[in-house]
């Protein structure tokens, strides 16, 4: 019988440096940047705070969680490299990684989960959930499997979204959040994470319109909330795709001046911001928020010039056809249009026109 107890166990926490295992610790969470020259506390005080680098922890805790979980999934394809207790399962080559662009160590965003999918999965341990470019998660729990090109503390699975290693209908919640823009085909991400979601499950989309290029390790394709409802619509039937409070106009706006601001001379900067600029730039989001120019502010505008949105949707019960290479595309066609064929040919109006096209054919054959 299987265990659908709820286990989690914490992966970071912001950097204390007591001891030197804490320094090791603050490399360990952030790879790429462990050859900087800067002892791991000049680092983060220069850069990682600013970064919101975190500090590993608790990592045969992880271990035990990830085993766990990844007896709960089937896959469809073998890992490239064997796996050992505890790891990651590797289904990256050197030929995805140069088609892909990927570099050895990318930058790798760390955020939180909020409340809703937290509690999702204290509600619902019976359920499996997936994360498509989880990043460098906080905490990892025995239900969530945690998908990246790169191996961080948190990642179960390493691969490109394009091409999952799961078998079919695996899931009952995935989510990918502000991860799209990344990937260099979202189309075949899209029908990837609805193939290995289960029918009647939901998948929850995090899609940013509005953003400056920002990459992870790449930056391709933003979208309006149209494009991510197109992008999921085949397979889904859309139960909403709105503009939250994350992917609210304040956060493009900001983000967009910040970027302009810091982009300019220092002799420049103090002219830019005498345009009244510094009183926006200043104030903390959450407090503008809850102002009337931005609580107040209607429904299609915000569509209009949102930083992104958020796409949720219920998986079709009919089945559907998944494939996403060319080759797949083509013989489903070839197959629709022998499907079609057949039953214009056992019409009655392809038998009464039979004599007509003799004609033609022989008309054709004297010319």
């Amino acid at each position: 019988m299987q265990d659908f107890s709820y286990t989690e166990a914490s992966v970071i926490r912001k950097p204390i440096f007591e001891s030197p295992s804490d320094d090791i610790g603050y490399w360990e969470a952030n790879p790429d940047v462990a050859t900087c020259m800067l002892s791991a506390s000049q680092h983060f005080v220069h850069y990682g705070q600013h970064e919101g680098r975190m500090q590993a922890t608790n990592q045969n805790a992880i271990a035990d969680i990830r085993e766990k979980k990844l007896a709960r999934i089937e896959f469809r394809q073998s890992p490239t490299t064997p796996r050992t207790y505890g790891q990651p399962a590797n289904y990256m080559t050197d030929a995805i990684k140069r088609d892909f662009h990927i570099p050895s160590f990318p930058p790798i965003s760390a955020h939180n989960y909020g409340d809703k999918i937290s509690n999702l999965q204290k509600q619902h341990p019976e359920w499996m959930f997936l994360d498509v470019g989880a990043g460098l998660r906080d905490s990892v729990t025995s239900q969530m499997v945690n998908v990246d090109v790169f191996p961080s503390l948190s990642t179960d699975v390493v691969c490109i979204g394009e091409n999952l290693p799961f078998a079919d209908a695996q899931f009952d919640f995935v989510l990918c959040a502000a991860t799209l823009e990344h990937t260099k085909r979202p189309w075949e991400v899209a029908a990837e994470i609805c193939r290995v979601l289960k029918p009647g499950g939901i998948v929850r989309i995090d899609y940013p319109f509005l953003q400056p290029v920002h990459g992870y390790p790449s930056h391709y394709f933003n979208a309006t909330p149209e494009g991510n409802i197109s992008l999921f619509e085949k397979w889904c039937d859309i139960q909403f795709c709105s503009v939250e409070e994350h992917f609210h106009p304040v956060h493009a706006l900001r983000w967009m001046m910040e970027e302009w601001k810091n982009g300019l001379p220092e002799t420049v900067k103090t002219q830019f911001g005498a345009l009244r600029v510094d009183d926006f730039l200043s104030s903390s989001i959450p407090q503008m928020i809850q102002q009337p120019f931005c609580k107040d502010l209607n429904s299609e505008t915000l569509k209009v010039i949102c930083a992104g949105s958020t796409l949720e949707g219920i998986k079709k019960k009919e089945e559907q056809f998944y494939g996403s290479s060319r080759e797949e595309h083509l013989a489903q066609s070839a197959l629709a249009a022998q499907r079609d064929l057949e039953i214009i040919r056992a019409s009655t109006s392809w038998k009464l026109t039979a004599p007509l096209r003799a004609a033609f054919r022989l008309f054709r054959k004297k010319s």
